[in-house]
């Protein structure tokens, strides 16, 4: 006991000594919280408790780190993903001094698990027992803690396709394969799982065929995966999201409900640790061809764009696309470019004016919508970023997209309002 209070006062007296410093700096120059520091900086949360915050801190001394299970300190050393998950479970976002802590049942942590809290006879988060507090960083506020304290081991998507004694056609598919490591994975992910009745849907002797080939079997399921998180209401606001196995799944609201490509989701927001679950009521089959779609120049046409075409034709488009490397065009309408155009002609080179123009209208990948949303910043031809909001009216550089996912054979087309910025 009285070798745990000269501890505790030898925390005090050097994070004071220190004064108004960061969190990660206060930890830095603390003896006795050295092995947090290491953790935080081995985890990369050292930018996040360095960064203007405001933070609230439950920082475990050394010794909660040395009476920990053998097993359970090898884990945090040898799994970094484990140990960061573990030390956001430590930090709140905010400045809660001990006063505003003990008014409250509970607090959520950044992890998005939530802290219990306990007054009677001191202060207790989760169990373990601030040792010190209120001691004031220039970006938050931190508590010393006795004992390291550990989030809820949420179950990832397999563990919960298991749970639901629907799915267990699909469970015994994906383990069949090495698909199910994206189940187990870090994520996120977003799943469409056919159910058991899906896959009695399926002819006997196309399910015996399935089963007995590995390759088409791993094809469909990844299929059936798209990276990212989208729920229901995110998937009503979209036209297509990618699946994992390359190709795309179509997005529609139909009158039974919410399509995605010919079925239909059953059930839906399913969480997992990793992910979303989208229940569905037919196995998926992918198409493996986008040949029959027009390309980015005979959509343009198609759509009225004779400017933009034009303007795409002068760069030899040909070059940069096909069905091997797709990209992404933000098309400009025909009103929008015309005065535009007659400025450009003004210029010393016309051709080196339209390079400048095109350059931040055309990216060297295919993005869709739903990409856009996960990117937020992408590179255009010419290197610069572009900086992607999604909402209600979504913009790209500030500009609206008036109209988005154009799927082509050689890659997709956004529709903007005006033109993006022009190098001058």
């Amino acid at each position: 006991m009285v070798r745990n209070l000269l501890l505790v006062l030898i925390v005090i007296s050097s994070l004071i000594a220190f004064g108004q410093n960061d969190i990660l700096s206060m930890l830095r120059e603390t003896e006795e919280l050295s092995y947090l520091s290491r953790k935080v900086e081995s985890s990369g949360l050292d930018v996040l408790l360095s960064g203007p915050g405001p933070f609230t801190l439950f920082a475990p001394i050394n010794g909660a780190f040395a009476k920990l299970p053998p097993a359970t300190g090898e884990k945090l050393s040898a799994d970094a993903s484990y140990s960061q998950r573990v030390l956001l479970y430590h930090i709140v976002s905010g400045k809660m001094t001990s006063q505003v802590i003990v008014q409250k049942p509970e607090i959520d942590t950044l992890l998005g698990q939530s802290l219990a809290i306990d007054s009677r006879g001191g202060v207790r988060v989760d169990g373990s027992t601030i040792v010190v507090k209120d001691i004031q960083a220039s970006n938050g506020i931190i508590h010393v803690i006795d004992s390291v304290i550990f989030p809820r081991e949420e179950p990832d998507i397999a563990q919960v396709m298991r749970n639901t004694g629907i799915l267990d056609v699909a469970v015994s598919a994906f383990e069949e394969t090495a698909v199910v490591d994206a189940l187990q994975g870090e994520g996120p992910i977003t799943i469409f799982v056919p159910s058991d009745v899906a896959f009695a849907r399926i002819p006997c002797e196309t399910m015996e065929a399935l089963m007995s080939d590995p390759e088409w079997l791993s094809e469909v399921l990844l299929y059936h995966i798209s990276k990212g998180l989208f729920t229901t209401g995110d998937l009503i606001l979209e036209n297509e999201v990618r699946s994992l196995q390359g190709e795309i799944i179509e997005v529609k609201v139909t009158e039974s409900g919410l399509g995605i490509q010919d079925t239909l989701i059953i059930v839906g927001d399913i969480e997992a640790r990793n992910g979303i679950i989208h229940i569905i009521d037919h196995v998926m089959f992918p198409q493996s061809s986008r040949r029959t779609l027009p390309s980015i120049k005979e959509a343009l046409e198609e759509k009225g764009f004779d400017l933009m075409r034009t303007l795409l034709e002068n760069l030899d488009l040909d070059d940069q696309s096909n069905e091997e490397h797709r990209i992404t065009v933000f098309a400009v309408p025909n009103e929008a470019l015309i005065n535009l155009k007659e400025d450009l002609k003004l210029g010393s080179s016309y051709r080196e004016s339209l390079g400048k123009l095109l350059a931040y209208h055309i990216i060297p990948n295919e993005y869709l919508h739903s990409e856009l949303r996960i990117a937020q910043t992408i590179f255009a031809a010419n290197g610069k970023p572009l900086n992607i909001r999604i909402s209600d009216q979504s913009t790209v550089n500030g500009i609206p997209i008036i109209e988005r996912d154009i799927l082509c054979r050689d890659g997709v087309i956004h529709v903007i309002e005006s033109p993006l910025i022009i190098e001058h």
